[in-house]
């Protein structure tokens, strides 16, 4: 189906009979069930700010295209020769898990983005994402909800760290296929705080560009660490930050980042030290979605 970046949505709305009477229509029933009003949705960009992001000049962009030719076209090569030497995972027994993130060296940690609300003038908040002496990622800083007077933020005091995003080569993204499993491991110790996982997948059109899938993690405090599992049926739908009345399930295959956030609303110093982000498969999670699936039949998209 053909669809442009400009998404209608038509909302047939139901209206109260009562508030639509006039005092001549005492005694008469007729609702109005089908005005229609329309609303578009356009996003500027997938990091979902206001501004443009800045581009490279052209003269730049064309000696970088050149300089990185040999080495992108050896990628392709190698992309090409792994399609069709190896085998893809068709099942994972009971038990069986993948490593997909793990924080045993400083490389692997300073890949990982990390932003907070200041980084993009909307708050005094910071963080950090560093390699410690426990040859884990120490992700701290520093909250603060104190919102800033320029009558357009809302809302402050939060920071996030994302993971880099696949890529092919010619700087094409790419994404994971999560399919095979129905859990999410991870291996951290954190200060009592709450934190958010949250997971991003590589959508085509603009209206999905900022969908994301969350669950909170409960850290307990003091030395011990903690192994958290998530059965991924349970992340809910977020568009924005906002949770969405229709859930939708995560999908497997269009996996592209896995975030972590902080904003609980306390100012003060927070601390999450992580070890390893894994997958896991067990057959006594369902795959049932946690959440009820709700539809309206009163609103309908047309692309």
């Amino acid at each position: 189906m053909a669809c442009t970046s400009y998404c209608r949505l038509v909302a047939f709305r139901s209206f109260d009979p009562f508030l639509k009477r006039s005092p001549k229509d005492v005694g008469s029933f007729i609702p109005k069930r089908h005005e229609k009003s329309t609303a578009v949705f356009y996003e500027k960009n997938k990091k979902g700010l206001e501004r443009d992001l800045k581009r490279r000049p052209l003269r730049q962009a064309l000696k970088m295209s050149l300089r990185n030719f040999g080495p992108e076209l050896k990628l392709l090569y190698q992309e090409q020769k792994e399609a069709f030497t190896t085998f893809p995972m068709m099942s994972v027994d009971h038990g069986n898990f993948e490593l997909i993130y793990s924080f045993n060296d400083a490389e692997s940690v300073k890949k990982w983005a990390v932003t907070a609300d200041r980084d993009n003038e909307g708050g005094k908040s910071s963080a950090n994402f560093t390699f410690s002496k426990n040859r884990t990622g120490l992700f701290h800083g520093y909250l603060n909800k104190e919102v800033p007077k320029d009558g357009k933020t809302k809302y402050a005091g939060y920071a996030n760290i994302t993971s880099p995003k696949p890529m092919k080569s010619f700087g094409r993204e790419s994404q994971m296929d999560w399919s095979q499993f129905n859990c999410l491991l991870l291996r951290l110790r954190g200060d009592g705080r709450p934190y958010m996982i949250v997971i991003g997948c590589n959508f085509y059109y603009d209206i999905n560009w900022l969908n994301r899938w969350s669950y909170p993690v409960f850290t307990r405090g003091g030395p011990y660490w903690q192994h958290v599992k998530i059965p991924l049926a349970k992340f809910f739908t977020t568009h924005h930050g906002r949770i969405q009345d229709k859930q939708e399930f995560l999908p497997l295959k269009m996996v592209n980042s896995v975030g972590i956030t902080a904003a609980d609303s306390a100012d003060g110093p927070f601390s999450l030290e992580i070890d390893s982000i894994a997958l896991m498969n067990d057959i006594n999670v369902t795959d049932k979605h946690a959440y009820e699936m709700y539809e309206n039949k009163y609103y309908e998209v047309q692309c």
